[in-house]
């Protein structure tokens, strides 16, 4: 391959092979993995651990070792440079790590893992505030969730504001910061984020779930069948890596097309036999309370 153009390090120094020292990432990603385990130790020890055992873990590490490999490792400096990279990346932190960290039922683990007086002092006060509860349940209401997903996706894939991220390090923060945080807001309503819940019932997660795919469908076959490319950086790095500006966009879009679909499909699938189940479920009650009532003698 010939030569890399670097445009920026995201605040941090870039390895020699590739992996980048952001010290924010870096800190987030520590300290989220030191309160967790913290906390998971904690309810371990006092018993109360209903619904945290090695799954929940398991797909909290997961998460936040995809959030790694998406802006620490190699990948995050081959974003500056093919769309396809950014696209990958973008891919990871909207449709893989959410969705796991969130199986990860992180609340409790996180809260119990922070220094008692520290809870204490700040953290129960602010959970408890009216205002931020207020903020809390409006954010996660499925339609506002799911409304700043897709405006994120839309608004930082327009040209000026995706040639910003790409030049400015506080602004390309910004932007991963927008679409992992409205991702964490739309896979709330899917994934019950034990000890709490999803105002959405199982069935109708499943529309939910759906039409997040057009957007991402439109936006796909878009990129894919450009006649020019969208980002003139591209342009000029490209090139270095075997790939003209169109042949990068191109599979930059199949990569928003393809594996987003399939990734969605599946979780609609889970969806499906979760809403089957929760059914099933539910007529054997209903048919258990008929039965006790007519041994007792008694109307359903």
């Amino acid at each position: 391959m010939g030569g890399v153009i670097a445009l920026h390090t995201n605040g941090g120094s870039v390895l020699p092979w590739g992996w980048t020292l952001d010290p924010l990432v870096l800190a987030l990603v520590v300290t989220a993995s030191v309160l967790y385990f913290r906390g998971y130790r904690a309810l371990a020890r006092s018993g109360k651990r209903p619904l945290h055992g090695k799954s929940q873990l398991s797909a909290f590490y997961l998460g936040i070792a995809t959030v790694a490999v998406a802006l620490l490792s190699p990948l995050d400096h081959l974003a500056d440079e093919l769309f396809l990279a950014h696209m990958t990346q973008h891919l990871l932190l909207t449709l893989v790590a959410p969705p796991l960290i969130l199986l990860g039922a992180p609340l409790l683990p996180l809260f119990r893992g922070i220094p008692r007086g520290a809870r204490r002092a700040v953290v129960i006060p602010v959970a408890r505030a009216g205002e931020v509860r207020f903020v809390l349940r409006w954010l996660t209401k499925p339609i506002v969730a799911w409304s700043l997903f897709i405006a994120m996706l839309f608004a930082w894939h327009a040209p000026t504001a995706y040639e910003a991220a790409l030049h400015n390090e506080w602004i390309h923060q910004l932007e991963h910061f927008a679409f992992w945080s409205t991702a964490l807001l739309f896979w709330w309503n899917v994934v019950d984020p034990a000890p709490l819940r999803s105002t959405l019932s199982y069935l109708a997660r499943l529309p939910y779930t759906f039409i997040v795919m057009v957007p991402m469908f439109v936006f796909g076959a878009f990129a894919t069948h450009a006649d020019t490319p969208w980002y003139p950086t591209y342009a000029l790095t490209a090139p270095a890596y075997g790939l003209t500006p169109a042949e990068d966009q191109e599979i930059a879009g199949l990569i928003m097309w393809i594996p987003s679909s399939f990734i969605l499909l599946g979780v609609i699938l889970i969806e499906l036999a979760v809403t089957v189940r929760a059914e099933e479920r539910k007529q054997r009650q209903i048919e258990q309370a008929e039965a006790r009532a007519a041994a007792n003698g008694k109307p359903a």
